[in-house]
């Protein structure tokens, strides 16, 4: 049934983006869209800024302020939902040449221009800022300039290539368009970005104050420091210049092991448009871009970006239902613990952190001191800021301070006897309303929440390592959470910031449970004959930021082992292990921790250690790179397809999401099930198949999958992409 469209929504998107007002000689574009959150460029406010830019023209004021109507942004960028829409480089390019064409214009006018900028100004909004004059920023928080389009697999369409480096030099606007990094005020006055700073109340005033300025004849490029400037002047020659462009290649490469054609072609259209006039550069940035906005890589980064946006949207829903939850627990001040605070209180929650000793508790706060010292060095907090975090984090070795905590996180070994507990004790101390949260990454939520005399409000709550870095946060229900309980575990996670998908219980829920037998196979691998480092290479190769290797080093082997093994024990011998776990632990060979695990860490970049073959009693056999590849992401789809199965996770979006944000599958694949809609379930099925023919049962195809290869039926709707 189609969805109803409402008279106000229907209203809302026929009303006009924006309107000019015009007050003691001054014209004021203000871009205020009903119909959206946020203002963004696309051929509908393109309509309407034509016909303003004509009322200017025509009549002239004596200077033109862009702001916006929204409270907390100016422009967020290009409508990506206009731009995935495009199947063919001519529909993107006839948009992106009208935008150039508007941008000339008001690069153009004869009287001041000034950008008056509050919140986000992203992508074309800060491509629109760019064609002003002046520009001015309010020192707020949520205020941040920046060109994240290489993030949809796209570069700057609207002149960012070709205004920004010609405004603060190449090095500069390389760092900001191949990163997509974002700045904030002080930082782009500092670049050169934007004329002048001040109070968000001031922002009116400080527009006017520019206006005069142009209107005295001053110059219209801001200052930027002497050493940039003289950076700016080796790039322009030939020598400096090589240097400067190779460096940037092999950073990109060095980044994105040439998976993502963006960063690339970004380098390739600045370099090339800066030995042109500025309307010839610009021709050559619209072609790229219409070119680059029709590839897989684009689909699939867009394709991410609407889910992820699918996804908040679900959890915020169940979020505004949850209570008050104005202090959280912490049980537990290790590394997972810490970094749980750390976040909580970074985002202004209180928090109470507990641990068995003082010592652990000093470790604790001094990691958390350490992460706020990070955030000042790089000026993400100031001093002052960084000293009322630390205050909102109080230490406890006793329960006496849970007394009017009603929201615990518990992060404590990952033990069943220890948790329950710990369950026990919380609840002895802490209010009747208490929901506990378990931070864990295997163990069932509803065999923890047997020792706790209100199970309804006992909840799993899997946070990935680092805290503070990882942006998935995975929430596990078991069949007895209350809706009160999950409301209110969504809404803290969303308040640190993450993203947030829910699961049902089982073991290992989804994360754990798919990555499990994508490690497993990397270890059968090996033992039969594969080398650690090919392996390792291969999956890179792929577009995994790290191999499975490397990855077990970082995890540590033996907390490999204690999960292997209790998902073996709840869901039997196809997530049997070989023999290389164990002998690596008797060995000692527990990680970059230990200093030695498949890789030797030292001084210098680690290396294998050729003593684990001896170990393993191993012999080399040619394993080809598309069995490792196939072996090993092939296990991960059929462990998803039994997820779904068993309903622990039925969302595609979820999964893709949780793959991708969780542990770092290749995003410019789309996420694991739009990566097998690709390349055909008929064809997965088949490939699991014919390995488990040779190498075991461990490898047959879920039911699932077998069904829809059968029907020919995919995960996402839509003809898949095509790589």
């Amino acid at each position: 049934m189609p969805a109803m469209v409402t008279e106000t929504q229907t209203s809302a998107r026929t009303a006009t983006p924006g309107r000019l007002e015009r007050e003691g000689g001054i014209a004021w574009l203000v871009l205020d869209d009903p119909a959206e959150k946020v203002n963004t460029l696309s051929s509908r406010l393109f309509d309407w800024f034509e016909g303003r830019l004509q009322e200017v023209e025509s009549d002239p004021p004596a200077g033109l302020v862009i702001v916006s109507g929204k409270p907390e942004g100016f422009v967020a960028g290009a409508d990506i939902r206009e731009l995935q829409t495009a199947t063919r480089p001519e529909e993107a390019l006839d948009l992106l040449q009208r935008g150039h064409d508007l941008m000339e214009r008001l690069a153009a006018l004869p009287f001041p221009t000034v950008a008056a900028i509050h919140g986000a100004c992203l992508g074309g909004g800060l491509e629109l800022a760019l064609a002003c004059r002046y520009r001015v920023a309010t020192e707020h928080p949520k205020t941040k300039l920046g060109l994240p389009e290489v993030k949809l697999g796209v570069i700057p369409g609207l002149g960012g290539t070709q205004r920004l480096p010609r405004l603060i030099g190449v090095s500069e606007a390389l760092d900001l368009i191949l990163t997509g990094k974002e700045v904030d005020a002080r930082k782009a006055r500092r670049l050169g970005l934007v004329h002048d700073t001040c109070h968000p109340a001031d922002l009116r005033q400080a527009a006017e104050r520019w206006l005069e300025t142009g209107r005295q004849g001053e110059k219209d490029k801001p200052r930027r420091p002497l050493a940039q400037r003289a950076g700016d002047l080796v790039a322009r020659t030939p020598l400096g210049g090589k240097l400067v462009w190779d460096k940037a290649r092999a950073g990109v490469m060095k980044e994105t092991g040439g998976h993502y054609p963006a960063p690339l072609v970004a380098i390739a259209v600045i370099r090339d448009g800066l030995k042109l006039p500025l309307r010839r550069a610009l021709d050559l940035e619209a072609g790229a871009f219409s070119e680059l906005v029709i590839s897989d890589t684009a689909k699939s980064l867009m394709s991410i970006y609407f889910a992820e946006k699918e996804v908040s949207r679900r959890a915020d829903a169940l979020a505004k239902r949850a209570r008050p939850v104005p202090v959280v627990g912490v049980l537990g001040a290790g590394f997972m613990g810490a970094g749980v605070a750390q976040v909580l209180s970074y985002r202004g929650v209180p928090v109470v952190i507990k641990d068995k000793d003082p010592a652990g508790l000093a470790r604790g706060m001094k990691h958390c001191g350490e992460q706020f010292a990070g955030l000042v060095q790089r000026r993400r907090m100031t001093e002052a800021e960084a000293r009322q975090a630390m205050a909102r984090i109080v230490p406890a070795v006793d329960y006496d301070a849970f007394r009017r905590v009603d929201f615990v996180i518990e992060a404590v070994f990952e033990d069943v006897a220890v948790k329950h507990a710990v369950i026990r004790e919380t609840e002895a101390a802490a209010p009747e309303s208490l929901i506990f949260a378990s931070n864990t990454s295997t163990l069932p939520i509803a065999r923890l929440a047997e020792a706790s005399r209100r199970p309804e409000n006992v909840v799993g709550m899997h946070f990935f390592s680092p805290v503070h870095k990882m942006p998935l946060l995975e929430v596990i229900r078991h069949p007895g959470t209350s809706e009160e309980a999950l409301a209110a575990t969504v809404a803290v996670g969303r308040r640190m910031g993450k993203t947030v998908i829910v699961v049902n219980d089982g073991p290992g829920f989804f994360t754990s449970r798919v990555l499990s037998p994508f490690l497993n196979e990397a270890a059968w691998l090996l033992a039969g004959g594969a080398r650690i480092d090919h392996v390792d290479r291969v999956m890179r190769a792929w577009g995994w930021p790290v191999g499975p290797f490397e990855l077990l080093d970082e995890v540590g082997l033996d907390i490999a082992r204690h999960a292997g093994e209790v998902m073996l024990s709840y869901l039997g011998e196809r997530l049997a292990p070989p023999a290389v776990l164990q002998r690596m632990i008797e060995d000692g060979r527990l990680g970059r921790k230990a200093g030695r695990g498949f890789y030797a860490y030292g001084k210098g970049p680690k290396r294998v250690d050729e003593a684990v073959y001896q170990l393993l009693d191993w012999r080399e056999v040619a394993i080809g790179d598309t069995e490792i590849v196939e072996r090993c992401w092939l296990q991960m789809l059929n462990e998803t397809a039994r997820c779904m199965e068993d309903r622990v996770i039925e969302n595609p979006t979820d999964v893709d999401i949780g793959v991708i944000f969780g542990f770092g599958f290749p995003a410019f694949r789309g996420g694991l099930l739009r990566e097998a809609d690709r390349q055909g379930l008929r064809h997965g099925v088949d490939r699991l198949e014919a390995y488990a023919a040779v190498h075991g049962q461990r490898l047959e195809p879920a039911a699932l999958l077998r069904d829809m290869a059968a029907r020919g039926a995919t995960f996402h709707q839509g003809p898949p992409l095509r790589r």
